[in-house]
């Protein structure tokens, strides 16, 4: 016999100003109330594309401007102006094979390369049109695009011509586009709605790993941390430099989530204190040396600190009562003193799911004394799953993890980012 409990969805908070701004639905929410935080400037937009792709260009600008489908535009939805003046082309460059990804990064590299030397235009965000190219292909348009963009502080949204062709897909794919700019721009779309926020820095632990093709030894690691508010609000990212060996990376590690947890301390308002989610691909030993930084930086500054081990669980399952089985969203169940199961999807977000498992986590408190704050720490885990900018039906898995795993893939890509915290520790540059 298991004791089980459900966590309410607490909704989500959009427009801060005076009067109840609160809804349980993100989309519907934004159209009633407009963004938590909006962007108070007119962004200036470049459009990359080759010679002979201008109509893509065309209708990606039209959609983001006059809206596609239930998608009713930038300026309506997340009160973004978008006008002629606003966007330019960067052009002029032929495409002779659009299956030859190395060939067509370089291409797009060299005409990104040669507007940057150029100096005369400035701009806020970059939409990046190029064909659609493999996970595991190093050299491609989407990552030579955003390497060498992030180098210039600037962050990009990579569109495929594949899926503009796609009316079906690309009606449906034009809000989500919308919010992934609006949110590389500076804007908060929305936050959980927590009676009292703004309590805990919840810092989620990364590592990105090169591998030979050949060998499919690790040839490189490099650690990381996201920083994120426990209301959903990304604070920062902080890069570890790369290591070729484990004991190296190790090392790093441990002086990578020091300067990190440093850094969380320093944000205000005053915090309860920090809560660290580790992956499921953290081994002990890298634990260890999180738990010895924690204590090193303790030294210079006393906090509360709690860590969590969060990871996608597979092996359990549970069945409801219900049509399908499946349990209701923000279920819970308790595996052990400290061991515990959420399903973070549940029957509510059918659609969601459709072609896959509803995601469910599996959280191990590792310091758990107390169990009205093992009880506090879950919820926390369920506010962050839901709270995901990606798009408006992401994944719900808690953002502190979520938002790790997309820089660790956008690393092993092989992009060639210089990983500066200067440049890429507080964007959202990897949505």
């Amino acid at each position: 016999m298991f004791e089980a409990r459900i966590y309410r969805n607490s909704g989500f908070r959009f427009s801060p100003g005076p009067g109840e701004s609160t809804h349980l639905d993100k989309l519907r929410g934004l159209v009633k109330y407009g963004p938590y935080q909006p962007i108070n400037v007119k962004p200036r937009i470049g459009f990359v594309f080759p010679d002979g792709y201008r109509d893509y260009a065309n209708n990606l600008y039209l959609a983001l401007r006059n809206g596609i489908g239930y998608f009713k535009g930038l300026s309506t939805l997340l009160k973004v102006p978008l006008g002629k003046e606003q966007v330019f082309p960067i052009t002029g460059f032929s495409l002779p094979n659009p299956h030859d990804h190395e060939d067509a990064a370089k291409r797009y590299r060299d005409a990104i390369v040669s507007w940057k030397q150029k100096g005369n235009e400035s701009a806020d965000i970059f939409v990046n049109l190029h064909p659609k190219s493999l996970a595991w292909e190093e050299d491609s348009a989407y990552g030579a695009c955003k390497a060498v963009l992030l180098e210039a502080g600037i962050s990009s949204q990579n569109v495929t011509f594949e899926l503009i062709d796609n009316s079906s897909q690309f009606e449906w794919a034009a809000a989500n586009i919308a919010l992934a700019i609006f949110v590389k721009l500076g804007g908060i779309p929305w936050v959980t709605n927590l009676e009292t926020p703004n309590q805990y820095i919840v810092v989620g632990m990364g590592r990105a790993e090169k591998q030979d093709h050949i060998t499919r030894e690790r040839t490189q690691f490099t650690a990381f941390t996201t920083c994120v508010r426990d209301n959903g609000v990304y604070e920062l990212t902080h890069f570890g430099k790369p290591c070729a060996s484990r004991e190296e990376h190790l090392s790093e590690l441990r002086k990578t989530a020091r300067e990190a947890l440093t850094k969380a301390l320093e944000i205000g308002p005053h915090i309860k204190g920090i809560v660290i989610h580790f992956p499921k691909d953290f081994a002990r030993d890298e634990r260890n040396e999180v738990e010895v930084a924690v204590k090193e930086t303790s030294h210079v500054r006393a906090f509360v600190c709690h860590f969590l081990k969060v990871t996608e669980e597979e092996r359990f399952f549970a069945f409801d009562d219900s049509e399908n089985g499946i349990p209701p969203r923000g279920t819970c169940i308790k595996l052990g003193n400290s061991d515990y199961m959420l399903y973070t999807e549940g029957a509510e977000e059918k659609a969601a799911w459709s072609n896959r498992l509803p995601t469910a986590v599996r959280i191990k408190h590792f310091d758990a004394a107390d169990s009205l704050m093992t009880s506090e720490l879950v919820s926390q885990v369920f506010d962050l799953s839901l709270v995901n900018f990606r798009a408006f039906t992401a994944k719900a898995f808690p953002i502190s993890l979520y938002y790790s795993h997309l820089i660790a893939n956008m690393l092993k890509r092989g992009t060639g980012l210089k990983l500066s915290d200067d440049v890429l520790g507080t964007k959202l540059w990897f949505l």
